[in-house]
């Protein structure tokens, strides 16, 4: 995707500006400088806390499916990379997975695909199941939940929750979101609350514009 107006961020004066505020809130949310950021095709592992030494094998491995097709990675601000789709992004902030989300997706217009598949492997027996509250539990072949996934959710440029839900297609996690006719684009799905949200509950507005100038690591024009 060699069209600059159709991405998170502009490259117009030798800096990269991230236009969107809520990715920039998001890229600017907690940056872990001690870990390099993952690449989409790379695999994430969610373990049973409850498992010991001798239960190894009680973890699954995901990740998304179309990341081999994605573009190469552009750095972005606060150690992220971003990697084109076909209208979308995939956005890899630089996080541990105690700190939030790996990766995130940016729907950039209405021709963007609203449902993404991730490759999955589990446990001889292990399935998934989707809760009334939109968070999935993986289980066991006793139907004991092991490890749980949060509810999905998105956001649109102009703060509106869009909906989104997870569904479970041949042995597949699948990501849908609920675009419509008052979508405002960009949509961000999964980011970070905690990076969006002040503490009383209002969201994160457009205060601040900051600039990453090549060979520099934080920001060097802006305020938060």
């Amino acid at each position: 995707m060699n069209d600059n107006r159709r991405r998170t961020f502009e490259t117009g004066s030798g800096g990269m500006e991230v236009v969107s505020p809520l990715v920039r809130a998001v890229l600017s949310y907690a940056p872990c400088d001690e870990r390099e950021p993952m690449l989409p095709t790379e695999w994430i592992e969610l373990s049973d806390e409850g498992a010991g030494p001798a239960d190894a094998e009680s973890s699954v491995r995901m990740r998304l499916s179309c990341a081999p097709q994605l573009g190469r990675g552009v750095p972005g601000p606060f150690g992220s990379m971003f990697y084109a789709g076909d209208h979308f992004e995939v956005i890899v902030p630089r996080r541990t997975a105690e700190q939030g989300a790996l990766l995130m997706i940016n729907l950039l217009d209405a021709s963007a695909p609203t449902r993404f598949e991730f490759d999955t492997e589990l446990p001889a027996g292990w399935s998934f199941r989707v809760e009334r509250d939109g968070s999935v539990s993986i289980v066991d072949d006793h139907e004991l939940s092991r490890i749980f996934i949060g509810a999905t959710w998105a956001i649109d440029s102009r703060s509106a929750r869009v909906g989104t839900r997870y569904t479970c297609e041949r042995g597949k996690l699948v990501q849908n979101i609920d675009v419509g006719v008052g979508t405002s684009f960009p949509v961000l799905v999964d980011p970070d609350p905690d990076a969006i949200f002040t503490p009383d509950g209002y969201l994160v507005t457009a205060t601040w514009e900051p600039r990453l100038i090549p060979g520099e690591t934080d920001i060097a024009v802006g305020e938060a």
